[in-house]
């Protein structure tokens, strides 16, 4: 066997490529519950924004700011920005080493990914 009849370990793939293979029509993200308990208390005010826009899949993320209105992008781009102090204090804090973080870590992360895409 030669290097050219291997297997490929990775295939690359196109968006439209991913979504015809793994997503179903109108796919959309499964809605978050999270708990104030695991959030700190300098963004309690804000879990419902986390709620709405800590979508964890990329391309479902992506759908989601591009589905928004533009009030909308505007009014999470000004919380993540208000806010930045305290989600970089939490987001870069030992939870970020923790192999299971937890998934209000991961909806605050993916918040800002969101503002960050826009």
């Amino acid at each position: 066997m030669n290097s050219s009849d291997k297997p490929d370990k990775f295939v690359i793939l196109t968006v439209s490529e991913m979504r015809e293979k793994y997503y179903l029509k109108d796919e959309r993200p499964p809605v978050l519950c999270l708990m104030a308990s695991n959030v700190p208390a300098t963004l309690h005010a804000v879990i419902h924004i986390a709620e709405r826009w800590g979508i964890s899949d990329d391309l479902l993320r992506a759908d989601a700011t591009q589905r928004a209105s533009k009030d909308e992008i505007e009014y999470l781009k000004t919380v993540v920005n208000y806010f930045d102090d305290a989600l970089d204090a939490w987001l870069a804090g030992p939870e970020a080493s923790d192999p299971h973080p937890s998934k209000e870590y991961l909806a605050f992360s993916n918040m800002r990914m969101a503002a960050d895409g826009c």
